[in-house]
């Protein structure tokens, strides 16, 4: 029998990874570890951002947070809630902690709907295991290709935060949306905010706003996520 490269050798585990990954959910990380590892990850997230002093900001993102997370699926998680000090217009999150920049709460120039939308969005990354899933497909492929190198495994807390600041998969997204929108209707909040503040991005995206280029790089098609909203909005009581 002939012996197999080890660039072949490599190939073969990339495409096991993909197999098994996309249709199982492994199971491998526990939700002890999952917020353990989200901790860890909001530490690098704030040593890579200052975290806002602005107590009226902080109040009103912790206040709407505490809000939307007792009607999401997962109640009771320790939730933290907090404003990045920075003016770029995006939110991020990892397991258990959501971020909001202050230059997004200046973005929707006080529509707490809106607000409440992008809260509920980043809630929706966490109730979904968005971060999980992605740090086991990680985690198959690390095992396969360790089988082949003696390699171990990657550090999932990273795994977490490179998720939040790079973002996640359009799948993921789409999913936060759904999820996002339906949490701003449970929590009392208008869904339409959802819609407007995709809107209004979609209003700046053309015209080259600061502050708006990570946002787009990171996220799906605006008018998609337009259409897909909506879609959900019009089935809601």
């Amino acid at each position: 029998m002939r012996r197999l490269s080890t660039t072949r050798l490599a190939l073969i585990a990339a495409a096991l990874m993909f197999s098994v990954a996309s249709r199982t959910n492994a199971g491998l990380i526990s939700e002890k570890q999952e917020l353990s590892m989200g901790k860890q990850a909001a530490g690098q997230i704030e040593a890579r951002y200052k975290v806002s002093k602005d107590r009226q900001m902080n109040d009103l993102v912790q206040s709407m947070g505490v809000k939307l997370a007792s009607v999401s699926s997962r109640p009771k998680v320790a939730w933290t809630f907090k404003v990045l000090d920075t003016k770029e217009v995006n939110a991020l999150s990892v397991p258990g902690y959501v971020y909001v920049n202050s230059g997004l709460i200046d973005f929707v120039s006080g529509d707490k709907d809106q607000l409440a939308s992008v809260v509920a969005h980043e809630i929706g990354h966490t109730t979904g295991r968005h971060a999980v899933k992605q740090a086991e497909k990680s985690m198959i492929g690390g095992t396969l290709i360790s089988l082949l190198f003696r390699k171990g495994g990657g550090n999932v807390a990273n795994i977490f935060a490179n998720l939040a600041l790079l973002g996640y998969s359009r799948k993921d997204e789409y999913h936060a949306d759904k999820l996002g929108a339906d949490y701003s209707h449970k929590a009392g909040y208008d869904p339409n905010g959802m819609v407007r503040f995709f809107e209004h991005l979609q209003a700046k995206e053309g015209g080259g706003s600061k502050g708006l280029g990570t946002y787009f790089k990171t996220h799906p098609p605006t008018s998609e996520r337009i259409k897909r909203v909506k879609a959900q909005i019009g089935t809601m009581k």
